[in-house]
C-alpha cells in the first residue's frame, strides 16, 4: 500500500514539473490563440491598442500607435527556459534571440522565430516539406568570396543552384551571391526565411505573418504594407 502511494506521489510530482512543449509550424492561423499558449511561460506579455502610423517632421521619422478600435498581444519568449518550450518542426529555438508572437483577434497573427545557429539550412528543408517549392527565391547583392568562411562555403555546398560564386574580372577577384529571402504565399499568410551567412554558420530568421495584420499594420516593421519592397505584391 505505501508502495502505490509513494508511486502515485511520484507521478504526480513528474506532471506538475513537467512543462508544455509547442511546435510553432502546426499553429493553424484560423484558430484561437489559448490553444497553443496556455501553459507556456513568457519573457514579457504586452497589450497594444492601435496601428502604427509614420509621423515625419522635416528628415526625423518616428512611429506612432493610432487607436482606432485594434487590440493586439505580443508575447516574447526568450532565455532558456522560456525557449525550451518551443521549436520549429522540431528544431530548436535560439534561447538568446527567441520568439516573439503576437496575437490579433484572439489568434496568432505573427511570429519572428530564430532557431538555433546551426540550423539555419534544417529550417529550410523543413519549411519545404511543409509548405512546398518557395514561391519566390530573393537573392542577395554581390557579396565578396573569402574562401575561409564557412558560412559561404555551407552555402555553396548546401544551396548549389541558388548561390553563385562568380569571377569579377575587373577587380580580379570573386564575389558571391547567396538566396537571402525565401517567401512563401500560402492563402492568408506569408512566410519568409531569410538568410544571413556570419562567418562560421548561416544565422536565419523566420517571420510568418498573417495578411490581416499587415494591412492593419499592426506589427512593427511590417506597418507600411504597400511599399514593403519584398512583401507587398503579395498583398494583392
Amino acid at each position: 500500500m505505501k508502495n502505490k502511494i509513494l508511486i502515485s506521489l511520484n507521478l504526480i510530482l513528474l506532471m506538475s514539473c513537467s512543462t508544455k512543449s509547442q511546435d510553432l509550424s502546426t499553429i493553424d492561423f484560423n484558430q484561437n490563440a489559448e490553444t497553443y499558449l496556455d501553459g507556456l511561460s513568457f519573457s514579457s506579455k504586452t497589450e497594444q491598442k492601435g496601428h502604427y502610423e509614420a509621423v515625419v517632421k522635416g528628415e526625423d521619422a518616428s512611429l506612432k500607435l493610432v487607436d482606432k478600435g485594434e487590440l493586439s498581444t505580443n508575447y516574447v519568449f526568450m532565455g532558456e527556459k522560456n525557449t525550451a518550450q518551443l521549436n520549429y518542426g522540431g528544431i530548436p529555438i535560439n534561447d538568446v534571440m527567441g520568439t516573439a508572437i503576437t496575437v490579433y483577434d484572439n489568434k496568432i497573427a505573427f511570429m519572428r522565430i530564430n532557431v538555433k545557429n546551426d540550423q539555419s539550412i534544417a529550417l529550410l528543408e523543413v519549411l519545404k516539406k511543409k509548405l512546398g517549392t518557395p514561391t519566390e527565391i530573393v537573392l542577395s547583392e554581390d557579396n565578396s568570396y573569402d574562401e575561409t568562411d564557412k558560412s559561404q562555403r555551407l552555402l555553396l555546398e548546401k544551396l548549389p543552384n541558388e548561390t553563385k560564386k562568380v569571377k569579377d574580372d575587373v577587380l580580379d577577384d570573386y564575389t558571391l551571391t547567396y538566396p537571402e529571402n525565401f517567401i512563401w504565399n500560402k492563402n492568408d499568410v506569408i512566410y519568409q526565411l531569410t538568410f544571413s551567412p556570419t562567418g562560421n554558420y548561416i544565422s536565419s530568421q523566420l517571420v510568418v505573418i498573417e495578411k490581416k495584420a499587415f494591412k492593419d499594420k499592426i506589427i512593427m516593421g511590417y506597418h507600411n504594407p504597400d511599399k514593403d519592397p519584398t512583401l507587398s505584391k503579395y498583398l494583392n
